[in-house]
């Protein structure tokens, strides 16, 4: 769905309204959209259109995007960009491959780790957080 509506870019820095969700938007502003949508926002005049592509996960009654997500693709608050949702079978990969340097990973967590990544908008740069799980047999003090 393609709209020409723009709105106010508002940005956030993590833990804002106690979510350390990316984007943050009003389904009363936006109705058509739903938890688990992809949406586009751009800058409606920029001579290099660089898009951002965001699942959404949490609903409020403000629009915001992250801080450090507005650096990466050089989102400038307070200016006006288009929000359009976007069909996943036109933005989904079929592959991402990783690469670890000086990291050990095992065959466990690496499992985890994908399916953390799973359905989710990845970028480059992006800090990705999992729960690693460390199993003590015996503890002696």
């Amino acid at each position: 769905m393609r709209t020409t509506k723009v709105y106010k870019l508002v940005i956030h820095k993590k833990g804002f309204g106690g979510s350390d969700d990316e984007l943050v938007m009003n389904p009363k502003v936006f109705p058509h959209i739903k938890l688990g949508d992809i949406v586009e926002i751009a800058h409606p005049n920029d001579e290099y259109r660089i898009c951002y592509l965001i699942q959404i996960s949490f609903l409020s009654e403000t629009i915001s995007v992250d801080q450090t997500v507005t650096q990466v693709f050089r989102l400038r608050p307070y200016q006006d960009v288009y929000v359009n949702v976007v069909d996943p079978k036109d933005v989904t990969l079929d592959l991402v491959e990783l690469t670890f340097k000086d990291q050990y990973i095992g065959r466990g967590d690496m499992w985890r780790l994908k399916k953390s990544l799973v359905s989710t908008c990845a970028y480059i740069t992006q800090k990705v957080e999992f729960h690693v799980y460390i199993w003590l047999t015996h503890f002696f003090f």
